[in-house]
């Protein structure tokens, strides 16, 4: 047993994941996207036991000894948040046995992501190497599909990839859907009673000290003290207005946030006076009402930044995580600036989960979670993560797809 634990002790230290930032490092002379709006040319940034210590120009070294890296054409983002996904919770989606995100039943808020998070997943690595080092890590599925948290997509094991356990409750609205007209009404009436006894039950729970624990009305505790958000995933006009109005009348105490909303664009006032933050999903996507123009997806982040609702844009699915930031590359077209595009992802994205104090922009104070890239890290042509940054430790990028680019480009001699 004692060699066994010799032997994991020697691991550990020469694993590159657990090791603190030994060393400050400067990054000079590049373009710092600070990630709240502001760009500066020709910056430096510096961090040190973790933290930012320094960003801006006309740097004067405090450290003598400390790792430099040359930042001259190149750019500095804040870490990659993405939010409202499963990464981590499956790994081969065409294959049942691999899915860890859905539990049988219709309310299930006592599920937790945090722990079902799989730090060892393939997908990981493939998301980490386009710069999304953080995750909104989501359970899917029934009324009440279960509570999230953020997690870094670098770590040992789910204890250690935690940033912020139990964020919030995930809870899907009952909707209309294509089909009969009077049994979708009846359907819809009854799941929105069943939500209804559940919540009164969760709100008289709260309000003393029970004889008997029950799991599932302690998970919705947090919702009542403020410690959880109440994630609100709805497509439809009608929807957003209903759960809204619902919630805000019933239970004011309750934070709100809107999840995925095809048809956000007819509600923007009213989402604005109630100021709620967004969450737009999947924005590569067809809309959702069909005499919709095509490009509507595109047009609704552009329409919240407008109406001054703080919103952030994410990808549900798994595998095509790592095109986050592309999505909201592709809203530059439509309005938006690099930054605000960049701020949707990042710091927005923070805001919205509670993690800003420390994550989502670069500055002094916060966390240096950092990636470099040779290009615009919004643009598919040009993105090129070369540095990436976890609390201020290097992260490793390797992962299978990388491996076997590399394998054919030297079988067959291609130069990149």
């Amino acid at each position: 047993m004692k060699y066994k634990l010799l032997y994991l002790l020697i691991f550990a230290l020469n694993f590159n994941v657990l090791k603190a930032q030994e060393i400050p490092t400067i990054i000079t002379n590049s373009t710092i996207h600070v990630g709240n709006g502001l760009l500066l040319e020709k910056a430096t940034i510096v961090f040190n036991l973790g933290k930012i210590v320094f960003v801006g120009n006309d740097y004067k070294s405090i450290f003598k000894n400390a790792t430099i890296i040359n930042g001259e054409g190149k750019h500095v983002y804040p870490g990659i948040i993405c939010l409202n996904n499963y990464v981590g919770l499956t790994e081969i989606e065409a294959v049942r046995a691999t899915h860890d995100f859905y539990e049988n039943g219709l309310i299930n808020p006592n599920v937790r992501s945090q722990i079902a998070y799989n730090t060892d997943s393939k997908i990981l690595p493939t998301i980490k190497f386009n710069g999304i080092l953080m995750v909104q890590s989501v359970p899917q599925g029934g009324l009440i599909s279960g509570t999230s948290s953020i997690m870094k997509t670098d770590g040992w094991n789910w204890e250690d990839a935690t940033v912020k356990a139990d964020d919030g409750i995930h809870l899907n609205w009952p909707e209309y859907a294509s089909g009969n007209a009077e049994k979708q009404k009846e359907q819809v009436e009854k799941r929105v009673n069943e939500l209804s006894a559940f919540f009164e039950a969760a709100f008289q729970y709260q309000k003393i000290v029970p004889e008997v624990y029950n799991v599932r009305l302690e998970a919705m505790r947090g919702l009542f003290n403020k410690t959880k958000k109440l994630y609100l995933h709805v497509n439809t006009a009608k929807g957003i207005v209903n759960s809204v109005m619902y919630f805000q009348n019933k239970y004011p105490a309750i934070q709100l946030v809107l999840v995925d909303v095809n048809e956000i664009s007819l509600c923007i006032d009213f989402v604005k006076e109630k100021n709620i933050p967004v969450v737009l999903s999947n924005i590569h996507s067809l809309p959702g009402l069909a005499h919709n123009d095509v490009d509507q997806p595109f047009k609704n982040a552009v329409l919240l930044q407008k109406a001054g609702i703080v919103f952030a844009i994410s990808h549900k699915e798994s595998w095509q995580t790592r095109n986050l930031m592309f999505n909201a590359g592709t809203t530059v077209a439509y309005g938006l600036t690099n930054e605000q595009a960049l701020q949707a992802v990042t710091l927005n994205a923070a805001k919205i989960v509670g993690i800003d104090s420390t994550y989502g922009s670069l500055e002094v104070g916060k966390s240096a979670t950092i990636i470099i890239s040779s290009g615009d890290v919004l643009d598919m042509k040009t993105n090129d993560i070369t540095n990436a940054f976890i609390n201020g430790e290097a992260i490793v990028f390797k992962n299978e797809q990388k491996d076997l680019n590399d394998k054919f480009l030297k079988k067959y001699d291609i130069k990149n």
